[in-house]
């Protein structure tokens, strides 16, 4: 193969991608997310939480290739009631055999979707914070 070949393959497949990316479609995000609504109450749900440290069972379930050591989270049976659509039903394929395979299924916890309600919590507390201030304010003045 000469350069100039290789030189005009190489051009002509940066020119397909750019072409792929330039007929991309933006969404708009107020068209893409229905049903959008504030979160409320997430100070009271998030108390009802119980962060726990764990260790899956790596010997018991090689086969599911779990990760080794400490791990920080919540059981998905204390989420559940709080969240539901933040516990799932995850599943692995493993091997069992010759030419046999089978899938483990259990609850899992999708962590990061908490991100916005601790968000929501701290906006919460802060408000209730500055009431507090105001409140402490007044008395001090009263107190005078």
């Amino acid at each position: 193969m000469n350069y100039t070949l290789f030189k005009g393959t190489v051009i002509g497949l940066l020119l397909a991608a750019v072409s792929i990316t330039a007929n991309a479609q933006k969404i708009n995000e107020q068209e893409l997310k229905v049903n959008v609504g504030k979160i409320s109450n997430s100070t009271q749900h998030l108390k009802n939480l119980e962060p726990v440290t764990y260790k899956y069972d790596v010997d018991k379930y090689k086969h599911l290739k779990l990760p080794a050591g400490e791990q920080y989270g919540f059981l998905a049976s204390n989420v559940q009631p709080e969240f539901p659509a933040m516990v799932y039903e995850a599943s692995k394929v493993y091997e069992s055999g010759k030419n046999n395979s089978k899938v483990a299924k259990y609850n899992e916890v999708q962590t990061e979707n908490l991100i916005p309600v601790l968000v929501a919590a701290i906006k919460e507390q802060q408000a209730e914070i500055e009431l507090l201030k105001k409140e402490v304010q007044l008395l001090k003045q009263k107190s005078k």
